[in-house]
């Protein structure tokens, strides 16, 4: 079991990376947003003040960049790193985002299609291959990484989310599968709240089951928890946290992506999501975790 914090943007990346790692978390995780530092810079940065924690993506836009040069700079992080590159891959939804770069914004089946051939890619790359793929635009010829990444073909890629398509692609090629519990809409460039009750998680990871197969025993399953918080009465602070909120008090009572109580009943939240769905990796955002330490120095 091994817990994940999601840099949000506020305060220093040194100290920050300092702080999770002192704090035993197993990873430390960027979003790649426009409006906001970087990731591949900032987990350079994070790197270079750390020695065990893992540096990872929370994630990778996959329209932001051309493969090539996304293969280049995740090198650089695994070196700069000493081996700890673990990276997160999206399809993105965010469609002023791209747009405000000057890129295309494909439809969702192409950005999907997009982190398919990432997760075959990539890999290869990173283990020193030379990949030429069919002509076309951005398509790679004649490419190789030198250096390659000190972890070769073993980065750690995470993918996931929460509808059929992107759980599909993930199942299929990644390492590390995580769902949501969300949906996102580029049209309307918002969240849609779906399979996130319990009951909703049991359906995502059944049908990550059954599209993995054989490799289903090799994945490692996450959730990408959207608040914890300590305290003694846990429906006083669900009133509180989703005062402001669409999420209603008695969802988030059931919702696997809140760790909302008491330490004890947090880890023991935890450990029935492990036993009952192989759940085994947590992330959450740093200052939407409140006390969570607590229950990472009991867990990690």
């Amino acid at each position: 079991m091994r817990f994940g914090l999601v840099w949000r943007g506020d305060g220093e990346v040194a100290e920050t990376a300092r702080r999770a790692e002192d704090a035993g978390y197993a990873t430390l995780l960027f979003p790649d947003h426009t409006g906001m530092v970087a990731p591949l810079p900032a987990m350079a940065a994070a790197a270079a003040v750390t020695s065990r924690i893992r540096i990872a993506s929370q994630v990778i836009n996959i329209a932001f960049r051309p493969l090539g040069a996304l293969a280049q700079e995740a090198a650089a992080v695994d070196i700069i790193s000493g081996g700890r590159l673990e990276l997160g891959l999206g399809a993105g939804y965010a469609e002023q985002e791209v747009r405000s770069l000057g890129l295309p914004f494909p439809d969702a089946p192409t950005r999907i299609g997009q982190v398919a051939r990432a997760l075959d890619v990539l890999p290869r790359l990173f283990a020193g291959e030379t990949v030429s793929e069919p002509p076309g635009p951005g398509r790679l010829a004649d490419f190789s990484l030198e250096p390659a990444a000190p972890q070769g073909g073993a980065v750690p890629m995470m993918a996931g989310g929460n509808g059929d398509r992107m759980l599909a692609v993930a199942a299929r090629g990644a390492r590390i599968v995580q769902v949501t519990g969300f949906t996102t809409s580029a049209a309307q460039d918002r969240f849609r709240l779906s399979h996130y009750t319990t009951d909703g998680l049991a359906d995502r990871v059944a049908y990550v089951r059954q599209v993995a197969g054989d490799r289903f025993a090799s994945l490692e399953l996450s959730v990408l928890v959207q608040r914890a918080r300590v305290a003694d009465d846990r429906r006083a602070a669900l009133e509180e946290l989703m005062a402001d909120s669409p999420v209603s008090v008695e969802l988030a009572l059931d919702s696997p992506f809140m760790l909302v109580g008491s330490v004890d009943a947090i880890c023991d939240q935890i450990q029935e999501l492990w036993e009952r769905f192989g759940i085994s990796y947590f992330t959450v955002f740093d200052g939407r975790n409140e006390g969570f330490d607590q229950v990472v120095s009991r867990l990690a």
